[in-house]
């Protein structure tokens, strides 16, 4: 990355006034190798022979003497590449609010424009600078009011106020995570984030099926309960007896419920984190692996999700049921009317109840 280099210039007075191509004014050379510079994409880097290729500097002096009042005007930055000068554009309304500042503030403003995203703690930027601190506060509190300097706690150092420039994004070594706001978990983010992982990791390993997908093909037994009813409640005089309600499991034909996929791709951090940030959910951040397992771990423990082979995930089933039933009341043995006369051998047992097989939800055996 291109660092900024120490300017072997101060600063000079005002801009001149700039030419107007409305009015017929001709362009200066310096403002002419701008205009071109312009034309590239907003951050290019440009060498000394990009600039000579433009052809507005006839000779090697010339555009040297060019890239000087450039950036004795501010509209161009001197840095160095692996020990290659280079230089980067400024906006002009960038280049006149720096124009404006006072040689302290114009001080201070390289060094915090040196540190880029990783920022310089106001106590560094004083040793550097070797500012009073009451100049110090001054100028930092009026180049934030220019909108030219921003200030962030630190998350690593949470006592430390950091200073970069302001269109940059802190480093996370400063702001933190994906998952941090202004040094601080984003709860919310969190939840809503999880929610969407959560819905995208169902649909890699989930299906959605019909609430009685287990039930086809199954026949109707509804007149073989009731003959085999007729025949055990026939062998004693029981014409009084309440009528005996079979066990019926609450189902919704037209409900639909989820299973596991057979042989999916489970997903992983990697893939979840990927797929994140090809949707950019998360606008002006990245995801990283890390991260990414970081909240997945927690879903597991929330019992949102579950591990598989150590490094896959999957969505957690439930059961949708959640009545409680009491065993002995909902078995058919707790209001079977022939109990007395249920064993182990002789033609009423629990192999041939129809009122079992209904509740197990298997075919009994044949009298």
């Amino acid at each position: 990355m291109a660092a900024p280099m120490a300017p072997s210039m101060v600063p000079k007075e005002e801009e001149p006034p700039a030419a107007d191509a409305a009015n017929n004014e001709v362009v200066s050379p310096a403002d002419a190798l701008y205009d071109k510079c312009a034309q590239r994409s907003q951050g290019t880097v440009f060498f000394q022979r990009d600039l000579s290729n433009m052809q507005v500097a006839e000779t090697m002096a010339e555009l040297t003497m060019l890239l000087q009042e450039l950036c004795d005007r501010h509209l161009m930055k001197l840095m160095t590449f692996e020990g290659e000068p280079c230089w980067k554009l400024r906006s002009r309304a960038e280049a006149d609010k720096l124009r404006r500042l006072t040689p302290d503030e114009r001080l201070l403003y390289h060094h915090i424009d040196q540190v880029q995203a990783e920022g310089i703690w106001s106590k560094a930027l004083r040793m550097r600078t070797n500012v009073t601190q009451q100049v110090l506060t001054k100028c930092l509190k009026s180049l934030e009011s220019k909108d030219l300097v921003q200030s962030v706690m630190s998350v690593k150092f949470p006592n430390r106020r950091m200073y970069l420039l302001k269109h940059l994004r802190p480093s996370e070594d400063i702001a933190g995570g994906p998952w941090q706001s202004e040094g601080d978990f984003d709860t919310a983010l969190i939840e809503t984030i999880s929610g969407i992982v959560a819905q995208y990791i169902e649909n890699e390993t989930c299906i959605k099926v019909p609430g009685n997908w287990n039930e086809y093909e199954r026949p109707d037994r509804s007149a073989e309960i009731a003959q085999k009813k007729a025949q055990v409640q026939g062998i004693r005089d029981i014409e009084d007896a309440p009528a005996v309600k079979p066990y019926h499991p609450p189902r919704d034909p037209t409900a639909s419920k989820i299973v596991h996929r057979n042989n999916p791709q489970y997903p992983t951090s990697a893939s979840v984190a990927e797929w994140l940030n090809s949707k950019e959910i998360l606008r002006g951040k990245t995801v990283r692996e890390d991260d990414m397992e970081q909240l997945l771990e927690m879903m597991v423990l929330d019992g949102r999700l579950e591990k598989i082979s150590g490094t896959n995930y999957r969505t957690v089933l439930t059961a949708t049921d959640t009545k409680v039933y009491n065993g002995f009341v909902d078995a058919p043995c707790g209001n079977c009317p022939v109990f007395d006369l249920c064993g182990n051998e002789g033609e009423i047992s629990a192999r041939t109840c129809v009122y079992f097989g209904q509740w197990l939800e298997t075919q009994s055996e044949e009298v």
